[in-house]
């Protein structure tokens, strides 16, 4: 299984480590960055990716925004992993409309990994 996935954060050494790290796990064809959530809809126009991990807070176009704009379009389904270290009730609660899988930050490569592989399953049809 080749998957494709676009990583969106404002904190560019995060987004660069997440990049790199993501690179070297065999399931993955395409590793995409994305440094706010502007940048994120205009590489979600021109391609599709299988997994989109998200932070929520950002300039310009927020996660939740970035989120709107992946139910809207008719060819969503991109599993998403939302990253943040500011959760709130209300974040989290519209966040649960699109996705069920979230990670706060700090969070270690490792816990990424084992996120990631659950979401590997479910496209798989495993989970």
């Amino acid at each position: 299984m080749s998957l494709s996935v676009l990583v969106v954060d404002d904190e560019k050494k995060l987004t660069d480590l997440i990049t790199e790290s993501l690179k070297s796990f065999n399931v993955f064809s395409s590793v995409v960055a994305a440094y706010d959530g502007a940048d994120a809809m205009r590489k979600l126009t021109n391609q599709t990716f299988d997994i989109v991990i998200l932070d929520l807070g950002m300039p310009k176009k927020d996660g939740l925004d970035v989120l709107n704009y992946l139910s809207e379009e008719d060819t969503y389904s991109s599993k998403v992993i939302v990253i943040s270290g500011g959760f709130t009730a209300d974040n989290i609660g519209e966040a649960k409309n699109y996705t069920s899988h979230f990670l706060a930050k700090p969070f270690k490569i490792n816990d990424l990994k084992v996120k990631i592989g659950q979401v590997v399953k479910e496209l798989k049809g495993v989970a």
